[in-house]
């Protein structure tokens, strides 16, 4: 069975209790993420919309939901690097919108659609708080090793 690498998993882990270099990044940049839960291959996160990032009609700009769908997928696919050496950067992001995003928060629902030798397909949900499909993003991620 495949394992994600020491080295990723203190990352998410990290992520996960908060207060990381990462959790601060995310914070400053994008918002307040709560990485609620990940395995291999998927993750679960609730961001916490703050007016920093909203419009005044009250909804989330596109641009920024596409930031943080890239945001999102590249955690996505760090829960499926399995060398201490692997990285990644994305080569392509799809972003679709369905719905507005709006405060307070989104729930996230992440999982890798595929992996092969150098890429990392990856899809992400952003729901309501209603539940419902508000964005659904698409990544590619070209894996690299350092």
């Amino acid at each position: 069975m495949a394992k994600t690498s020491d080295r990723h998993t203190e990352i998410l882990d990290g992520y996960k209790r908060g207060g990381s270099r990462f959790n601060e990044w995310a914070e400053k940049h994008l918002g307040v993420f709560r990485l609620t839960h990940w395995e291999w291959g998927r993750l679960s996160m609730v961001w916490e919309i703050d007016d920093r990032f909203v419009m005044p009609d009250g909804v989330m700009f596109g641009g920024h939901v596409s930031s943080v769908a890239d945001h999102i997928a590249g955690l996505a696919a760090m829960t499926v690097l399995e060398a201490e050496g692997d990285r990644f950067r994305t080569s392509r992001l799809e972003t679709n919108y369905f719905r507005p995003v709006m405060k307070p928060t989104a729930a996230i629902e992440a999982r890798i659609v595929n992996v092969s030798k150098s890429l990392i397909h990856v899809e992400a949900d952003f729901l309501t708080g209603e539940g419902k499909l508000a964005v659904r993003a698409n990544a590619v991620q070209m894996k690299r090793t350092a």
